[in-house]
């Protein structure tokens, strides 16, 4: 190697020595220079490995809480949403579960009659709050009227006949104390004793008769005031009119085999007071979920109106083709805007 060599390398060599020199020179630049790479890349690779920790702890959370729910997986923005809920250690902070459901009324009722006949008044509108016991409908009752009346008049012919015979009881009854009061002077005969005793045993099982026949044409009555009352349609209870099923001049029938212009019912009530929501949850998170467990909902039609809820009751049973489980949740507020059927968020809460 010439003497006018680069003098930094000179400098790092061993003394002079021409053989020497020639034969480790270049072994020991190399040997320094991969050194120099190799602590290079451990501190660039050290330091990238410490910002990038926090991420990818992030996506193996999201990655384990998302496992064996398909909407999770397949939803990038549900992955993300549900992984800020998590703290490192995979424990809830505030909610614990999301899920979607519909709002449905426990206490719903189509109103019907259990005859057939012709609607003459109805008194009733979609959106119309009514009360228990309200008339709702009017059918043609003419024809009941008349078995009512029919009734009545057979009842008060049985206790007309129910007098007479007590009548002709009273008077036989004092034949015979006369004529046992005469028997003793020899003025009747023992014939006519037994005639009387055997006319007033008569009369008494008359009389019984006649009672039973009353009992009987009382009940026939009663039967026909209630077909008369079958009538007149009102609410069961309390509610809205959500569906007006009938108009007047049409057919009402109480059976389900209707057909034609014959309706099955006047209209369908819902008890505003019963609203709940109803939630599908996934089995996998279901040990979420126990009754009591605080919850908000956000309706789809108001989502920034936030309602205080609550765990009803879990269902006890499973869907086998959803690998679902039915929960049931209370609202713990009443408004208007509420409406059956309707689209709902419910966010469990952390149960406190």
């Amino acid at each position: 190697m010439s003497d006018k060599f680069n003098p930094k390398i000179a400098q790092l060599s061993l003394p002079r020595d021409d053989g020497f020199h020639r034969a480790t020179n270049k072994p020991l630049l190399v040997l320094l220079s991969v050194l120099g790479l190799g602590v290079g890349s451990y501190l660039y690779y050290d330091k990238s490995r410490q910002q990038l920790a926090p991420i990818a702890t992030g996506m193996q959370l999201g990655v384990i809480t998302n496992a064996g729910d398909p909407a999770r997986q397949s939803d990038p923005v549900a992955q993300t949403s549900y992984a800020a809920l998590t703290t490192a250690q995979g424990k809830p902070k505030g909610k614990v579960l999301d899920a979607s459901g519909h709002i449905i009324a426990r206490r719903v009722a189509t109103i019907s009659s259990l005859v057939t006949s012709k609607v003459e008044t109805l008194q009733i509108e979609e959106g119309q709050l009514v009360e228990a016991n309200d008339v709702l409908a009017q059918l043609d009752g003419r024809q009941a009227k008349y078995h009512l009346a029919g009734a009545e008049a057979e009842l008060l012919a049985g206790n007309a006949s129910l007098g007479e015979l007590y009548s002709r009881l009273t008077l036989a009854e004092i034949q015979l104390k006369r004529i046992e009061s005469l028997l003793g002077n020899k003025v009747v005969t023992q014939e006519e004793l037994d005639t009387t005793r055997l006319l007033v045993t008569q009369l008494n099982a008359q009389i019984d008769y006649r009672k039973a026949l009353n009992q009987k044409a009382l009940q026939q009555v009663k039967l026909a005031s209630y077909n008369v009352d079958q009538h007149i349609i009102r609410a069961p209870f309390s509610g809205m009119v959500i569906q007006k099923n009938a108009q007047v001049g049409e057919l009402i029938s109480g059976g389900m085999s209707g057909g034609g212009s014959i309706r099955t019912g006047i209209a369908t009530i819902v008890d505003m007071s019963s609203l709940e929501i109803e939630v599908d949850v996934a089995e996998s998170f279901i040990n979420r979920i126990s009754p009591g467990q605080p919850a908000v909902a956000h309706l789809d039609a108001y989502p920034d109106w936030t309602i205080k809820s609550e765990v009803l009751t879990i269902i006890p049973t499973a869907n086998r083709q959803k690998a679902t489980i039915k929960v049931r949740v209370k609202l713990l507020e009443t408004d208007a805007r509420i409406l059956p059927d309707m689209a709902v968020k419910v966010s469990f809460l952390a149960a406190k």
